[in-house]
């Protein structure tokens, strides 16, 4: 399976980390802690596009290291709540913080993509297939480990997507909806049951873009990079990121560069239509400020997933460190096993 971010056995002992805060994690029998989370300097501008004038505008954005984990490749976050946010990991587990520590329930299995439609129904991806949590116990729905993304808009209107098309769930199992022999799908994102967009590449290199309008899929776009994640907030506000660092938007008629900022990309979301970020493998998280996209934070790790509950509630993660705009001022930092 396929992580955004992950690096290589090679590329992880050749990287340089640029240490921007200070992190004390003590991992041990199973116990790790984390020191008081440190502010991020001030964004920077980034692309040709981005003058000081419009910089100056966009608010500090008060990031964070919020936890750093034991080594592990973080691949998927949602948050539900200023106090619930939850984490998937390369070790088979899921953490979870409730605003007073971080909790850990363990699946055995390399976890991958995330979805949910509230913390009382969610979906992961894995080396074994897609789990469901209906908010008591975790259940294996399908066996097929190839899955790269998943996305919820309600609990008759879930999508898996991978390399050769896109599944959705029946109620007892899932179901080929669309299926592509040369459209590689990584990410899909779905604001409401008629509407979502998943993306990906194609034999040739270029992006593909492929639409749900309620009945059925279709390649609604081909771009000249290949997509590596997509956001959609509503009908008419869309936007996905390139490996190459093109940010395209969608308007509820066509797709077009907006950006190009010369960035591995790799994640991208919000929490509605006038607040997104997108996050890059050399550790930056940017942020939309009209037209512009500006950067809020340099993380000195990988980055491959962002969340937002709202403007103010966002988390990032990527190998080993999970990074937020939330205070979590003195709380607890000790995870224990939990039921979740």
């Amino acid at each position: 399976m396929r992580f955004p971010g992950r690096l290589s056995g090679s590329r992880r002992s050749a990287r340089v980390r640029v240490i921007a805060v200070v992190v004390v994690a003590t991992v041990f029998a199973g116990c790790a802690s984390v020191a008081a989370p440190t502010r991020a300097p001030a964004p920077e501008a980034v692309g040709n596009k981005l003058a000081a004038a419009a910089q100056a505008q966009v608010p500090r954005s008060g990031w964070q290291v919020a936890w750093v984990t034991p080594s592990l490749q973080l691949t998927g976050v949602r948050v539900f709540g200023p106090q619930d946010v939850w984490v998937a990991a390369s070790d088979g587990r899921i953490y979870s913080w409730d605003g007073t520590g971080w909790h850990v329930q363990r699946l055995d299995e390399d976890l991958g993509a995330m979805a949910a439609i509230s913390r009382r129904d969610v979906w992961v991806s894995s080396d074994d297939g897609i789990r469901h949590w209906d908010g008591a116990h975790w259940s294996l729905t399908s066996h097929d480990g190839s899955v790269a993304a998943l996305a919820a808009a309600g609990p008759q209107h879930v999508w898996a997507a991978d390399a050769t098309g896109i599944r959705t769930w029946s109620g007892t199992s899932w179901v080929r909806q669309y299926a592509s022999a040369v459209a590689d799908l990584r990410s899909i994102s779905a604001p409401d049951a008629t509407h979502a967009w998943a993306v990906g590449s194609l034999a040739d290199g270029s992006g593909v873009v492929v639409a749900w309008n309620g009945t059925s899929w279709s390649v609604q776009a081909t771009l000249a990079q290949p997509l590596s994640a997509v956001y959609a907030a509503d009908a008419e506000h869309a936007w996905a990121v390139s490996d190459e660092g093109t940010i395209y938007a969608w308007n509820g008629r066509t797709w077009s560069a907006s950006a190009d900022l010369h960035l591995p990309l790799t994640a991208v979301a919000g929490s509605d239509a006038g607040h997104v970020w997108a996050v890059a493998q050399s550790g930056e998280i940017l942020a939309l400020h009209a037209a512009d996209w500006t950067v809020a934070y340099r993380a000195p790790t990988t980055l491959s997933g962002i969340a937002a509950f709202d403007p103010t509630n966002v988390w990032a993660i990527g190998f080993d460190t999970i990074y937020s705009t939330v205070d979590q001022g003195s709380a607890p930092s000790d995870w224990t096993a939990s039921g979740l």
